[in-house]
């Protein structure tokens, strides 16, 4: 049992030894200090002027490529096609005119 006690004892004799231990007031504020410079430091970012002309010349060259595709699919056929059909019996607007139904 005396084992036990003089590890307790010790345990308890090196927390004490910790909690007295003084603390350096200036590591908090180099902490701090590197934590806002890293903050702070900022990638190379484009000026507004740029980031605008960017933007003109992307949507110029998106227009031009949809106008540039929709061309690729002209139809080389002058034959009007034409589609005959009785809309009437398709849709079956009897059944709206008749008065029991209403």
């Amino acid at each position: 049992m005396s084992s036990k006690k003089d590890i307790d004892q010790l345990i308890n004799n090196f927390v004490a030894a910790e909690k007295d231990t003084a603390f350096n007031p200036f590591l908090s504020t180099r902490v701090m200090a590197a934590i806002d410079k890293q903050r702070t430091e900022k990638l190379f970012v484009f000026s507004p002027v740029w980031r605008t002309a960017v933007m003109a010349v992307s949507l110029f060259i998106a227009v031009f490529a949809g106008i540039a595709a929709g061309s690729l699919y002209q139809s080389k056929n002058d034959v009007a096609d034409m589609v005959l059909m009785n809309d009437a019996s398709m849709e079956n607007f009897a059944l709206y005119n008749q008065m029991s139904n209403e």
